[in-house]
């Protein structure tokens, strides 16, 4: 997609992966890949420095148990079904305890019936006799209470393990669609956002996307390294969530690119929305790159208006064909998609 990394330092990146997977002959499963990735990117100073320690041939076992331990979003799906096990189990348990106690039930009920009909047909019954049979009647009912009581404490421990499952596969849920470098919604977030849009409850009025990218970003990382890079898309990311209002949507979605679904947006008003946006990386992201002189940082921004295209696949690739006009001139840097846009591209 237009804005993202180039291919070139893409495939640089998917080439270090591979050779240091390779050197250490790791299972290339897919979520092992991602595992790598997100070491070597250095985002995660932790995650990297045990990944980085590891020797020849580690385990599944032991890579899962990492990839799980920082949350890594593939990892966290492998791990989800698990508790589906522990519900059955739960479930099994509450079915032969309800049992059990339809059994003491009925069991009582048997009992109460003999009683009765023994008091019917027993007329020289004494005190004696119908305390024994109320004593048996005693004793049957509290065998019933206690499988009720056995029953009740089952049904409230049930209850708390499913909330607390419930609350674990939320939280999960959540890690996969936050951004780990910035904490911001990710590609999937926005993804899922779009659709709820374009969906029978949704909004569209008056909705634009605007994709930005940092097209010097690709550059820094490969002459400064990832880390210089990271810290610029942190920074970035910090100054942009406070450029929206409260019911915009902002996400990352790739190295140096992000998604803004700004509402209350018309055609005339987005030139200076996407130049408010370049200020404020230009006044607020300095780039060092020497110890005597610096540099400010530029956007590209392509927009697209949801009005104006039928779907979510349509309303990207607009603003995606936008952006890449954005990118082939950067005299040009905010590109507003249109028809001629379109012939251009």
């Amino acid at each position: 997609m237009p804005g993202e990394i180039s291919k070139a330092a893409r495939d640089r990146n998917l080439q270090v992966v591979t050779q240091h997977m390779a050197k250490l002959e790791v299972s290339g499963l897919p979520r092992n890949y991602e595992l790598f990735h997100e070491a070597l990117s250095g985002a995660d100073p932790a995650l990297s420095r045990e990944v980085m320690a590891l020797t020849t041939l580690p385990s599944q076992a032991v890579l899962d148990e990492i990839g799980l331990r920082h949350q890594v979003p593939s990892f966290i799906a492998l791990a989800t079904p698990r508790s589906r096990d522990h519900e059955i189990r739960l479930l099994t348990e509450l079915r032969d305890k309800m049992s059990s106690g339809v059994t003491q039930k009925q069991g009582f009920t048997r009992v109460l019936e003999a009683v009765a009909r023994s008091l019917r047909e027993d007329n020289n019954a004494g005190p004696g006799d119908i305390l024994a049979e109320i004593e048996y009647l005693s004793v049957s009912l509290s065998d019933a209470v206690v499988a009720e009581t056995e029953l009740e404490e089952i049904l409230k421990s049930g209850v708390a393990r499913l909330t607390k499952a419930e609350s674990d596969m939320a939280a999960a849920r959540a890690l996969t669609l936050r951004d780990r470098l910035t904490s911001l919604p990710n590609h999937a977030a926005f993804a899922e956002r779009l659709e709820k849009l374009y969906g029978a409850e949704g909004d569209k009025h008056d909705t634009a996307l605007f994709l930005v990218t940092l097209p010097d970003l690709p550059d820094i990382a490969q002459t400064y390294g990832e880390p210089a890079a990271n810290r610029i898309i942190k920074k970035a990311a910090s100054i942009f969530r406070k450029a929206i209002k409260k019911n915009d949507f902002l996400a990352r979605i790739g190295k140096g690119d992000f998604a803004f679904l700004l509402r209350e947006v018309d055609r005339d008003s987005i030139q200076a929305i996407a130049g408010r946006l370049s200020a404020s990386i230009a006044d607020n992201l300095v780039f060092a790159v020497s110890d005597r002189s610096s540099t400010t940082l530029q956007l590209s921004i392509g927009v697209a208006r949801m009005a104006e295209a039928f779907s979510p696949p349509q309303l990207r690739l607009q603003a995606a064909t936008a952006l890449e006009a954005a990118l082939a001139n950067p005299r040009l840097p905010v590109v507003v998609f249109s028809e001629t846009v379109r012939r251009a591209s």
